[in-house]
């Protein structure tokens, strides 16, 4: 690389934010809770959450550096607002959820968004994702109200975790939801679930008309099967956009922009296009954003030619 070369190149970058002042809006995740900050021991109490002291923050079964939420398979109610943290999907907004999932053994569980500031109950559920002790197998499912039933979507592998998509639309009162296993990748078309009817999108069981408000777990101990678990659940992260992000967050470098694990001059090309408007993939745009303040613009020009300097 020649230093006066590569000079004018940056001077490129930098010439071109002076013509986008205001920048390019795209989606950006805000974290909910990765629970590092937590006291490993009850998860109730701590920075808001409302649990059954058997719901643990504890060490990540494949990562012990790593801290998770642990949900036994007895029965209970594990909740916090999205409020905490000047989060909500309010009523007719859409915003994304991301969050990552693990499960050892068969056990009723569901997970989701509730209107709810104390949610107790299976029907408190907006978009509800889970599984059922009575299943034959590993089989994840969705609340569908337009049928007024549970759909099977897939069937999950033990003890392996998850990277779960779920795009939440209060406007229209549905779901959709993007499921995969595999480390440090976005979700890509194919990962989308369907239903055996090849449904793809889900009515809310409630909270229709409402501002959604709650993120909530509910576990069961049924009299249909034997329930074992537990389920792990960890990284939550709320888009506060209306952007479709099916991008991982909180993995990739800054200044990484295609995501192969380097900076350099492809990146380089890709963040101008970006700020310049040209490239609206949801997942560059994600990326250059480098100082996370949910606009592409001159400010994430210095942090960007910095991450190209240091590669």
């Amino acid at each position: 690389m020649q230093a006066g070369t590569e000079s004018r190149r940056i001077f490129t970058v930098l010439a071109l934010a002076t013509f986008l002042p205001w920048g390019a809006a795209h989606g950006a995740y805000r974290l909910f809770d990765n629970f590092e900050d937590k006291t490993p021991g009850p998860v109730g109490g701590q920075d808001g959450w409302s649990a059954g002291a058997q719901n643990l923050v504890i060490e990540d079964p494949a990562d012990p550096s790593n801290l998770t939420l642990f949900v036994p398979s007895t029965s209970s109610s594990v909740h916090k607002s999205l409020l905490t943290d000047d989060l909500s999907v309010a009523n007719g907004s859409a915003r994304m959820l991301f969050f990552r999932m693990r499960v050892a053994e068969k056990q009723t569980f569901s997970v989701g968004l509730s209107p709810l500031t104390n949610p107790v109950e299976y029907s408190d559920f907006a978009p509800e994702i889970g599984m059922a002790n009575s299943a034959q197998n590993l089989d994840l499912r969705v609340w569908d109200d337009d049928g007024g039933m549970y759909e099977n979507v897939t069937q999950l592998t033990a003890n392996t975790w998850y990277n779960v998509w779920v795009w939440v639309d209060a406007a229209s009162d549905t779901y959709q939801v993007w499921l995969h296993d595999r480390t440090g990748q976005d979700a890509k078309d194919g990962d989308k679930m369907s239903a055996p009817d090849g449904d793809e999108t889900f009515d809310f069981r409630s909270g229709t008309s409402t501002n959604l408000i709650s993120f909530y777990i509910r576990t069961s101990g049924g009299g249909s099967g034997t329930n074992f678990g537990p389920v792990y659940f960890d990284d939550i992260h709320l888009e506060v956009t209306d952007a479709l992000n099916l991008s991982l967050p909180g993995t990739v470098a800054a200044g990484d922009i295609d995501a192969d694990g380097d900076v350099d001059l492809v990146d380089r090309d890709l963040f101008s296009a970006v700020l310049a408007g040209i490239d609206l993939d949801i997942s560059r745009t994600t990326r250059s954003d480098i100082n996370g303040d949910g606009l592409v613009d001159g400010r994430d020009v210095d942090a960007f030619v910095q991450a190209l300097l240091s590669a």
